[in-house]
């Protein structure tokens, strides 16, 4: 048995960048667009792409300044190349980025001779809450977090005088295309990052070896000539959006995710689940021991620190701008846990967390109860067990002081899990997604020809002319609701269930009305037609 569960551990490393692309990617197979972020980004790359825009991008006619191309183009090169917008290509954006990321901190461990085990790095890093959701989601943060990270890497290598000549100019472009990625953050947190570095090693004089008049000159020439482009497709209207409302706005009183100065705090105890208590215990123990002394790590412990302050004291705040500081804490954490995982603290925290693990396959038998909707949980069974046997596993790992054995089994029971949920998405898309509202109306607007399409109050609606390839009509008043019904042709109108409750103009309105269709917290009627 010993020689086989080495023989696995070799498998493992070998081919451990592989196994995660593999497990992780059915979370794209069979799932639709999410609404708030993915319907909507692809529905904005369509209008660019017929609008002839590369710079400037809108939605349904509005600026939508805040987020720079880089992202956006990918999906205009996977629709140009695949004729439509497909999950699994858009997914991919987002996953090889992440295991991108596991690539450069394994890269920086073993340049600088940091012991660790890779295959538990990895598994901390993929299965850490907030990482995890990042990459099986299409946003452009971890794009943005990848190239964060390789600037930092980069920029340590010069540091450490283990560079090559070309890397100096290299470093500059991974700084941008962080920006070109997401926005300023992309600047921020990796010059910050450095500059309090240099500072706590008192060699803040040695700046210029970084930020010098070469690497300053790449970095401004980039954005200048990004700017430039923006002026010359979208006016300076555009660009004040970009470089001011959105960039110093959001900084000092933003009109979006304003949130108070202690917002993280309580949060990271969540987006690190469910390794929080293990986190907690190897940062308690790394200051104990004053495990922190070397560059490295002490850099690791400059970048968290540095970048919770900067964007606690940043009035927009939201969970994913600190995606950065993620692969640090899990990196640290995970060769503090290599160093010497027989702490009693250490054995309580993953007993606590494999505890809950056990107790999730019966608490789903129980919800199951007191789910509204028919849903078959065949897969979902096979996950959850599959997620508390690997709990009962660590126990025994942990009583026979395999503690290592421990967090990789409950790492993959995580994985698992994710894959029976993936593979369950057929049936839960109607509550993620528009496509089955959509494809149902036009079904019926084929049946009965109809061609107008309107929505009431209920924006993200107008995003599913992705799959109608037609305009939406927004409504926001009871009186322009009155003139569809002077019109000689019908109308599909698709009405949120929250907005009835709590409009009773409204709801008396479609009292008289055709309800064709319903799921969840969406509906759509038929209506007007010279009724």
């Amino acid at each position: 048995m010993q020689k086989f569960l080495t023989s696995c551990d070799d498998i493992f490393l070998k081919y451990r960048y592989l196994i995660w692309f593999i497990l992780l990617l059915p979370a794209f197979f069979f799932r639709d667009f999410t609404i708030p972020t993915e319907l909507k980004y692809v529905s904005m790359v369509d209008e660019a792409l017929r609008n002839n825009t590369l710079f400037t991008f809108y939605n349904h006619g509005e600026a939508y300044a805040d987020k720079p191309p880089l992202y956006f183009w990918l999906l205009m090169l996977g629709k140009q190349i695949t004729g439509k917008h497909m999950m699994l290509i858009i997914g991919l954006f987002s996953l090889l980025p992440a295991i991108g990321i596991a690539v450069i901190m394994d890269k920086w461990f073993k340049k600088f001779d940091i012991s660790h085990n890779p295959v538990i790095s990895n598994l901390l890093l993929i299965t850490t809450a907030l990482f995890l959701g990042l990459s099986v989601f299409g946003r452009m943060d971890m794009m943005m977090c990848f190239f964060i990270v390789l600037s930092l890497y980069t920029f340590f290598r010069i540091y450490k005088n283990e560079h090559s000549p070309y890397e100096t100019w290299l470093f500059p472009v991974y700084i941008f295309l962080a920006i070109f990625s997401k926005g300023p953050f992309g600047f921020m947190i990796p010059v910050a990052s450095i500059v309090v570095f240099l500072i706590v090693v008192k060699k803040i004089r040695t700046i210029g070896n970084y930020f010098g008049l070469k690497q300053c000159a790449v970095l401004c020439g980039l954005c200048a000539a990004w700017f430039l482009s923006i002026y010359w497709e979208g006016g300076n209207e555009y660009l004040n959006n970009l470089l001011f409302k959105q960039t110093v706005g959001r900084g000092i009183d933003s009109f979006a995710h304003k949130e108070p100065i202690w917002y993280y705090f309580p949060r990271l105890l969540w987006s690190f689940a469910p390794w929080t208590i293990l986190y907690i215990a190897m940062i308690v123990k790394g200051i104990r021991n004053k495990l922190f002394a070397s560059d490295s790590f002490l850099f690791f412990v400059v970048i968290m620190v540095t970048n919770i302050v900067m964007l606690s004291l940043i009035s927009a705040k939201v969970d994913v701008y600190l995606m950065p500081i993620y692969p640090f804490v899990v990196y640290l954490c995970s060769a503090i846990f290599h160093k010497d995982n027989s702490e009693k603290s250490v054995n309580i925290s993953l007993i606590v967390q494999a505890v809950i693990f056990v107790l999730f396959f019966p608490c789903l038998l129980i919800a199951k109860k007191y789910v509204p909707y028919q849903f078959n949980f065949t897969l979902l069974f096979f996950g959850a067990g599959a997620f508390s046997i690997s709990g009962l596993l660590a126990l025994w790992m942990i009583k026979i002081k395999k503690t290592s054995k421990a967090v990789t089994g409950m790492g993959f029971g995580m994985i698992l899990l994710l894959c029976a949920v993936s593979f369950s998405m057929p049936q839960l898309n109607k509550y993620i997604g528009f496509r089955e509202m959509a494809e149902e109306g036009e079904k019926i607007a084929k049946t009965e020809n109809i061609e107008h399409f309107a929505t009431y109050r209920f924006g993200y609606a107008r995003n599913m002319d992705v799959f109608l390839n037609r305009s939406m009509e927004r409504i926001m008043t009871i009186a322009e609701l009155d003139s569809l019904n002077n019109l000689p042709h019908k109308t599909i109108l698709y009405v949120r269930k929250t907005d009835i409750r709590g409009d009773e103009a409204l709801s008396e309105w479609l009292s008289s009305k055709e309800l064709k269709w319903e799921i969840d917290e969406n509906c759509w009627y038929i209506v007007g037609g010279n009724e």
